[in-house]
């Protein structure tokens, strides 16, 4: 009972880092929607995507196996911390690498209608994105929600600040934001081994690298990391695909609005998946697994169709609110995508159940399956419907991918369909609960 405690406890924790995340990510996206309209934030889409594409096509997997092997207390914190900067270094440079071939190459075909100066700018976060992958990766692992959540907030309201100063007051415009995404995953990066260093007393040196650490993280991790890879692909291959067959980026610009809007809606499942995980890899019972991650899983979906209701009802007046009228498209968009976002939260609790069980192949094999569905699909339905088509092959995308999860978890757990997706009376204890907590404080 204590570790349920401890669960819910810092899934609390995360779920309130994760509303002040919200909060901060509105207002940043307020501030780019305004002041570069739905153009200008189509190229700020597609300039930020392109090193986040190269961080999650290149990180090998070792992210995930962080938080495994440290969750479960297998690898001495100083040699992942080694590991983890030396491997982060050396990936990122080669990512740079990849990243300028593709930009020399295929620039005309990724990039037709955004500056190409702007596209070499991006790669500057490229290293940082990584240094910040791999050790908020290690707090995870560490259980230090408090810290880990922190970290993320800090990170959005140190992009928020500095596109404050670049993009309204210097009017930098579309540099202005590129610069404010990069230096801040750059702050936070600094802030991160500050935090490691001084609280967990790592320290670095070249020659403690771990080979055999290396291969064991990579091993378990590779897995994991083309099923992550998949996963972001069927998320954004769309932005590129829209890129392409659009004239300009307005199209692009006023698709990613609606996906960040929505998005939000995953904050439930955020919260508690980044909890899941690691309690489920150091959780050896599998009475306790399952029981954990079923409450979790139809809370989640529940509450986040509620949420969906609320959004689909207020959805103009949020778009037009946080972005501009030349989003006219969006509210349409966000409509359209809101049931697949209200799906794509409980599959995000069951993937990372899956691979707490240290079964991340499982979700490997969907996330191919999901990203050729997803892409086929769009490349029918963008040339035929624009930027409606798009939205409306991503709901159909979550909805198989969905119906599929939802099958591989019963067969894995033996758990009825019923028990982690409908609410049970039970559940609402766990409401008055923390009801009862918050009115103590």
């Amino acid at each position: 009972m204590s570790t349920d405690r401890s669960f819910i406890k810092n899934s609390f924790i995360t779920f309130t880092r994760q509303i002040s995340n919200i909060v901060i990510g509105m207002l940043l996206l307020s501030v780019l929607g305004k002041y570069l309209g739905d153009e200008g934030f189509g190229d700020y889409t597609l300039l930020t995507l392109f090193p986040t594409v190269l961080l999650t096509f290149l990180t090998l997997g070792v992210n995930t196996s962080t938080i495994y092997f440290v969750s479960r207390k297998e690898v001495d914190l100083n040699t992942v911390f080694n590991n983890n900067i030396i491997i982060g270094t050396l990936l990122s440079i080669i990512s740079v690498f990849v990243g300028l071939v593709a930009v020399i190459f295929f620039s005309e075909q990724l990039f037709k209608d955004t500056p190409l100066s702007l596209v070499y700018l991006s790669l500057l976060a490229v290293p940082f994105l990584f240094l910040r992958e791999y050790f908020q990766t290690v707090f995870q692992g560490l259980q230090d929600f408090k810290a880990f959540n922190t970290l993320m907030v800090q990170n959005q309201l140190s992009i928020l600040s500095f596109a404050v100063i670049f993009v309204i007051f210097l009017d930098y415009g579309l540099k202005g934001a590129l610069s404010a995404f990069i230096l801040g995953n750059a702050i936070t990066v600094i802030t991160m081994i500050y935090k490691l260093v001084r609280h967990h007393s790592v320290s670095f040196k070249w020659n403690s690298f771990s080979w055999e650490y290396f291969k064991k993280s990579v091993n378990y991790g590779l897995k994991a990391h083309v099923s992550n890879f998949a996963s972001f692909l069927n998320y954004r291959t769309v932005v590129f695909i829209l890129g392409y067959f659009s004239t300009g980026n307005a199209a692009v610009g006023r698709y990613s609005a609606a996906m960040n809007l929505g998005e939000r809606l995953s904050i439930f499942a955020v919260s508690f998946s980044s909890v899941l995980y690691p309690k489920i890899s150091s959780t050896n019972s599998e009475e306790d697994r399952n029981r954990i991650t079923s409450i979790v899983s139809r809370n989640v979906f529940l509450i986040t169709i509620i949420m969906a209701m609320v959004a689909f009802v207020l959805s103009d007046f949020i778009v037009y609110t946080i972005f501009n009228k030349s989003f006219t498209e969006t509210p349409l968009l966000l409509k359209i995508m809101l049931p697949g976002f209200a799906l794509l939260a409980v599959e995000k609790v069951l993937s990372n159940d899956i691979a707490g069980r240290g079964k991340p192949e499982l979700n490997m094999w969907l996330s191919i399956y999901n990203v050729i569905f997803n892409v086929i699909l769009n490349l029918f339905m963008v040339p035929a419907f624009g930027v409606i088509g798009a939205a409306i092959s991503t709901t159909i995308t979550y909805f198989f991918s969905f119906i599929l999860k939802i099958i591989i978890f019963k067969r894995l757990t033996g758990e009825g369909y019923l028990n982690f997706l409908l609410v049970k009376k039970s559940d609402f204890l766990i409401y008055k609960t923390l009801l009862q907590k918050l009115r103590a404080r």
